[in-house]
Protein backbone atom coordinates (compact mmCIF):
# COMPACT_ATOMS: atom_id res chain seq x y z
CA UNK A 1 0.00 0.00 0.00
CA UNK A 2 2.96 2.43 0.95
CA UNK A 3 4.80 1.87 -2.35
CA UNK A 4 1.51 2.34 -4.67
CA UNK A 5 1.02 5.75 -2.53
CA UNK A 6 4.45 6.90 -3.07
CA UNK A 7 4.25 5.31 -6.69
CA UNK A 8 1.55 7.95 -6.64
CA UNK A 9 2.46 10.93 -5.42
CA UNK A 10 5.85 10.46 -7.69
CA UNK A 11 3.91 10.23 -10.39
CA UNK A 12 1.70 13.10 -9.88
CA UNK A 13 4.63 14.94 -9.14
CA UNK A 14 5.94 13.91 -12.88
CA UNK A 15 2.67 14.78 -14.18
CA UNK A 16 2.93 18.16 -12.58
CA UNK A 17 6.33 19.42 -13.14
CA UNK A 18 5.88 17.74 -16.75
CA UNK A 19 3.04 20.23 -17.33
CA UNK A 20 4.54 23.16 -16.33
CA UNK A 21 7.24 22.37 -18.49
CA UNK A 22 5.27 22.54 -21.40
CA UNK A 23 3.42 25.59 -20.41
CA UNK A 24 6.64 27.27 -20.26
CA UNK A 25 7.50 25.65 -23.38
CA UNK A 26 4.34 26.96 -25.32
CA UNK A 27 5.31 29.45 -28.16
CA UNK A 28 3.66 32.71 -26.57
CA UNK A 29 1.77 33.29 -30.18
CA UNK A 30 -1.41 34.65 -28.66
CA UNK A 31 0.66 36.51 -26.64
CA UNK A 32 2.79 38.03 -29.65
CA UNK A 33 -0.08 38.89 -31.82
CA UNK A 34 -1.75 40.60 -28.51
CA UNK A 35 1.22 42.49 -28.31
CA UNK A 36 1.52 43.71 -31.59
CA UNK A 37 -2.40 44.54 -31.62
CA UNK A 38 -1.46 46.75 -28.82
CA UNK A 39 1.41 48.80 -30.73
CA UNK A 40 -1.44 49.09 -34.05
CA UNK A 41 -3.61 50.49 -31.70
CA UNK A 42 -1.44 52.81 -30.20
CA UNK A 43 0.01 53.81 -33.60
CA UNK A 44 -3.92 54.65 -35.09
CA UNK A 45 -4.78 56.63 -32.27
CA UNK A 46 -1.57 59.16 -33.23
CA UNK A 47 1.26 57.77 -31.46
CA UNK A 48 3.71 58.52 -33.74
CA UNK A 49 3.39 61.66 -33.69
CA UNK A 50 2.19 62.22 -30.68
CA UNK A 51 3.78 59.97 -28.12
CA UNK A 52 6.68 58.84 -29.96
CA UNK A 53 8.70 58.17 -27.06
CA UNK A 54 6.43 55.91 -25.15
CA UNK A 55 5.35 54.26 -28.31
CA UNK A 56 9.39 53.76 -29.23
CA UNK A 57 9.54 51.78 -25.48
CA UNK A 58 6.78 48.75 -26.77
CA UNK A 59 8.19 48.65 -29.91
CA UNK A 60 11.32 48.30 -28.40
CA UNK A 61 10.21 45.34 -25.85
CA UNK A 62 8.10 43.93 -28.92
CA UNK A 63 11.71 43.41 -30.63
CA UNK A 64 13.14 42.40 -27.46
CA UNK A 65 10.55 39.63 -27.24
CA UNK A 66 10.47 38.64 -30.85
CA UNK A 67 14.44 37.69 -30.39
CA UNK A 68 14.13 36.12 -27.10
CA UNK A 69 11.20 33.69 -29.03
CA UNK A 70 13.63 32.97 -31.78
CA UNK A 71 16.34 32.59 -29.35
CA UNK A 72 14.40 29.67 -27.32
CA UNK A 73 12.75 28.32 -31.15
CA UNK A 74 16.45 27.40 -31.49
CA UNK A 75 16.85 25.65 -28.06
CA UNK A 76 16.79 21.80 -27.57
CA UNK A 77 12.69 21.64 -27.34
CA UNK A 78 12.76 19.98 -23.79
CA UNK A 79 14.88 22.88 -22.50
CA UNK A 80 12.74 25.44 -24.56
CA UNK A 81 11.02 28.45 -22.13
CA UNK A 82 9.36 31.15 -23.27
CA UNK A 83 8.59 32.76 -19.96
CA UNK A 84 10.80 35.61 -20.38
CA UNK A 85 9.25 36.32 -23.74
CA UNK A 86 6.09 36.10 -22.41
CA UNK A 87 6.60 38.66 -19.64
CA UNK A 88 8.45 40.73 -21.86
CA UNK A 89 5.03 40.47 -24.11
CA UNK A 90 2.66 41.69 -21.01
CA UNK A 91 5.04 44.77 -20.53
CA UNK A 92 4.47 45.18 -24.63
CA UNK A 93 1.27 45.36 -24.41
CA UNK A 94 1.10 47.70 -21.01
CA UNK A 95 3.32 50.27 -22.32
CA UNK A 96 1.25 50.38 -26.13
CA UNK A 97 -1.77 51.16 -24.02
CA UNK A 98 0.45 53.92 -22.59
CA UNK A 99 1.37 54.89 -25.60
CA UNK A 100 -2.02 55.27 -27.05
CA UNK A 101 -3.49 57.02 -23.93
CA UNK A 102 -0.56 59.80 -23.74
CA UNK A 103 -1.09 59.96 -27.77
CA UNK A 104 -5.13 60.58 -27.30
CA UNK A 105 -4.06 63.61 -24.55
CA UNK A 106 -1.34 64.91 -26.69
CA UNK A 107 -3.44 64.94 -29.96
CA UNK A 108 -6.45 66.77 -27.89
CA UNK A 109 -3.80 69.24 -26.13
CA UNK A 110 -1.93 70.05 -29.66
CA UNK A 111 -5.26 70.31 -31.42
CA UNK A 112 -6.11 73.33 -28.90
CA UNK A 113 -3.02 74.61 -29.15
CA UNK A 114 -2.96 74.89 -32.98
CA UNK A 115 -6.96 76.60 -32.84
CA UNK A 116 -5.29 78.74 -30.97
CA UNK A 117 -2.33 79.87 -32.93
CA UNK A 118 -4.90 79.84 -35.71
CA UNK A 119 -6.90 82.43 -34.15
CA UNK A 120 -3.25 84.33 -33.44
CA UNK A 121 -1.95 84.44 -36.95
CA UNK A 122 -5.52 85.94 -38.50
CA UNK A 123 -4.88 88.90 -35.94
CA UNK A 124 -1.02 88.96 -36.48
CA UNK A 125 -1.80 89.06 -40.73
CA UNK A 126 -4.56 91.50 -39.95
CA UNK A 127 -2.90 94.01 -37.25
CA UNK A 128 0.31 93.59 -40.81
CA UNK A 129 -2.02 94.75 -43.01
CA UNK A 130 -3.27 97.78 -41.80
CA UNK A 131 0.58 98.49 -40.31
CA UNK A 132 1.76 98.55 -43.50
CA UNK A 133 -0.76 100.31 -45.14
CA UNK A 134 0.17 103.75 -42.67
CA UNK A 135 3.94 103.00 -44.13
CA UNK A 136 6.07 105.55 -44.87
CA UNK A 137 6.33 106.06 -48.98
CA UNK A 138 9.00 107.90 -51.04
CA UNK A 139 12.00 107.49 -52.54
CA UNK A 140 13.87 104.21 -51.98
CA UNK A 141 11.15 103.12 -50.05
CA UNK A 142 9.26 101.15 -52.91
CA UNK A 143 11.47 97.81 -52.88
CA UNK A 144 11.18 97.94 -49.42
CA UNK A 145 7.34 98.21 -49.48
CA UNK A 146 7.30 95.72 -52.30
CA UNK A 147 8.86 92.84 -50.43
CA UNK A 148 6.52 93.48 -47.59
CA UNK A 149 4.02 93.36 -49.40
CA UNK A 150 5.48 89.65 -50.67
CA UNK A 151 5.65 88.55 -47.33
CA UNK A 152 2.21 88.97 -46.13
CA UNK A 153 0.54 87.41 -49.75
CA UNK A 154 3.06 84.68 -48.57
CA UNK A 155 1.67 84.66 -45.05
CA UNK A 156 -1.74 84.54 -46.81
CA UNK A 157 -1.18 81.39 -48.94
CA UNK A 158 0.35 79.75 -45.58
CA UNK A 159 -2.69 80.80 -43.55
CA UNK A 160 -5.27 79.16 -46.65
CA UNK A 161 -3.39 75.67 -46.36
CA UNK A 162 -4.47 75.53 -43.16
CA UNK A 163 -7.63 74.72 -43.73
CA UNK A 164 -6.72 71.57 -45.73
CA UNK A 165 -4.29 70.53 -42.44
CA UNK A 166 -6.81 70.68 -39.82
CA UNK A 167 -9.07 68.18 -41.98
CA UNK A 168 -6.24 65.48 -42.16
CA UNK A 169 -6.01 66.08 -37.90
CA UNK A 170 -2.26 67.20 -38.74
CA UNK A 171 -2.64 69.93 -35.64
CA UNK A 172 1.54 69.84 -35.47
CA UNK A 173 1.28 71.10 -38.85
CA UNK A 174 -1.43 73.53 -38.62
CA UNK A 175 0.52 75.25 -35.61
CA UNK A 176 3.93 75.11 -37.67
CA UNK A 177 1.96 77.06 -40.57
CA UNK A 178 0.25 79.04 -38.19
CA UNK A 179 3.60 80.15 -36.08
CA UNK A 180 5.14 81.13 -39.38
CA UNK A 181 2.23 83.34 -40.56
CA UNK A 182 3.03 85.15 -37.37
CA UNK A 183 6.17 84.86 -38.05
CA UNK A 184 5.96 86.96 -41.27
CA UNK A 185 3.39 89.02 -39.73
CA UNK A 186 5.79 90.23 -37.31
CA UNK A 187 8.57 90.76 -39.53
CA UNK A 188 6.40 92.53 -41.32
CA UNK A 189 5.07 95.11 -38.19
CA UNK A 190 8.52 95.53 -37.12
CA UNK A 191 10.03 96.74 -40.52
CA UNK A 192 7.38 99.33 -40.74
CA UNK A 193 7.34 100.36 -37.08
CA UNK A 194 10.81 101.19 -37.93
CA UNK A 195 10.23 102.97 -41.04
CA UNK A 196 7.85 105.06 -39.21
CA UNK A 197 10.16 106.20 -36.48
CA UNK A 198 13.38 106.64 -38.74
CA UNK A 199 10.74 109.18 -41.04
CA UNK A 200 8.77 110.71 -37.87
CA UNK A 201 5.47 110.21 -39.91
CA UNK A 202 2.87 107.57 -41.51
CA UNK A 203 2.16 107.71 -45.10
CA UNK A 204 0.66 110.83 -45.85
CA UNK A 205 -3.31 110.51 -46.92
Amino acid sequence: MGNLFHSFKTGSLVLLFGTMLMACAEKPIQGSDAALQAIQAAKQAGATEYAPEALRVAEDEYQKAQEEIVAQDNTFMLMRNYEAANTLLTKVAADAEKAKTEAINNKQQAKAEAEGAVVLAKTSLEEAKTQLAQAPTGKGTQADLQALRGDLQAAEVTLGEIDAIMAKEDYLGVKAKAESVQTLASRVNEQVAQAIQKTGKHKKA
